[in-house]
């Protein structure tokens, strides 16, 4: 099929995995396996076609770069860091104290756009007044795109060095367009959503952006340029993030059952579940 010629998405439910997360978020697909963390209950989370295991970590995750076959490497409130599956020690790979007080800030979400490897930040207790910090890694060098986002989000690149990064306190999207060196040429409101949708992780597929709509109970599916064009409706209230095996055709997506209330988790019991789906191109 000519995905160019495509007007839309359909998702059609396959699985849910009774993952259980406070917070679920950070997905990776990658090596034939899908890892998310839990980032309230300090867990990484591994799926492949036979098994699903959990990890507890020490440090406190929020984003997945890469599954290798012993190793998983994340992002977390001390910076990017190096799981052992085999052993379950922690190294720390490269710390991000020296840039901000670990105390106050932990990560949230991120992601490698091609060569760009991002890791946002977020005031634990007051991210309302107090705003966040997005730093692109390379090597031990830690450089500073954005201190002006509150809660960083979505991380996902458009075109070559153009990401679009969310603030999810102000239901803002912002394209942020780098040279080949990763210093920042240019920051612009990409999308806005409406009162009450928050946006959060995403991913792109073909010409489409997908990025889950926190408390919308959908995926918004936006044009390259930054269009809604459709909502895929889900399961769950808080979707918190949403990745595409290609190979299989498969959109995965995380949830969060967080903050939620008695009638909503009765309305929404699968809130905390993560969920696989087919996807056609309408």
């Amino acid at each position: 099929m000519n995905h160019a010629s495509t007007t839309g998405l359909s998702i059609k439910l396959k699985k849910v995995i009774n993952s259980n997360c406070k917070l679920g978020e950070g997905l990776c697909i990658q090596n034939g396996n899908v890892a998310w963390v839990d980032i309230i209950s300090n867990q990484i989370f591994l799926a492949n076609d036979f098994s699903i295991d959990v990890f507890p970590t020490k440090n406190k995750p929020s984003v997945i770069y890469d599954i290798f076959e012993n190793e998983i490497i994340f992002g977390s409130d001390v910076g990017l860091t190096l799981l052992n599956r085999l052993t379950e020690e922690e190294i720390i790979l490269e710390n991000s104290s020296h840039m901000h007080n670990a105390i106050e800030f932990r990560s949230n979400d991120g992601g490698r756009c091609a060569q760009h490897q991002l890791l946002g930040f977020m005031h634990r207790e007051g991210p309302e007044t107090k705003p966040g910090f997005i730093y692109r890694v390379s090597g031990d060098t830690w450089s500073l795109l954005d201190d002006t986002i509150h809660i960083p989000n979505t991380f996902v690149e458009i075109d070559p060095s153009k990401i679009i990064i969310s603030d999810s306190l102000t239901g803002k999207i912002w394209l942020f367009e780098l040279d080949s060196n990763g210093i920042l040429l240019n920051k612009k409101i990409w999308a806005k959503l409406e009162v009450g949708e928050t946006p959060d992780g995403g991913c792109r597929i073909a010409g489409f952006v997908l990025i889950a709509i926190w408390d919308g109970a959908a995926i918004a599916v936006f044009t390259k340029g930054g269009e809604l064009i459709q909502k895929l409706t889900l399961p769950v209230i808080r979707p918190t993030n949403c990745k595409y095996d290609a190979l299989k055709g498969q959109l995965w997506v995380t949830s969060a059952s967080e903050g939620l209330s008695k009638d909503q988790l009765k309305e929404y019991p699968d809130s905390g579940n993560t969920f696989v789906f087919d996807l056609e191109f309408l």
